[in-house]
């Protein structure tokens, strides 16, 4: 199958993490990370596609709205705020056609 058909696992993970935070203005913090774990892992099945599904690119949208407009009058999720700009930087590196394994320019490697 490839990465590009719709995925019940990335639905599923999109709505313990976006939805909930929308509908019950809970961050779960798990939910956020296996969300994120899951959306990499597709990338790599990605990164030579021309194309990215819309069912992805709205994952990682919807993640970053939600997230930035609970942040607002939320000070709960202001403190995890940071997560918004991991996930805009997933969807960067996937538009680049990079994966979490390649190394990101102007960020020094640990060795």
């Amino acid at each position: 199958m490839s990465e590009n058909h719709f995925d019940p696992v990335l639905e599923d993970l999109k709505e313990r993490s976006v939805g909930r935070l929308m509908q019950a203005d809970t961050f779960d913090a798990s939910a956020f990370e296996a969300l994120k774990d899951h959306l990499w892992r597709k990338a790599e099945g990605l990164k030579h596609e021309y194309s990215i599904s819309k069912q992805v690119l709205f994952s990682l949208r919807s993640a970053v709205a939600t997230i930035r407009s609970r942040a607002e009058y939320l000070p709960s999720v202001r403190e995890q705020l940071h997560w918004a700009n991991d996930f805009e930087s997933i969807l960067d590196r996937l538009i680049a056609g990079e994966t979490l394994d390649e190394p990101q320019p102007g960020v020094p490697r640990i060795v």
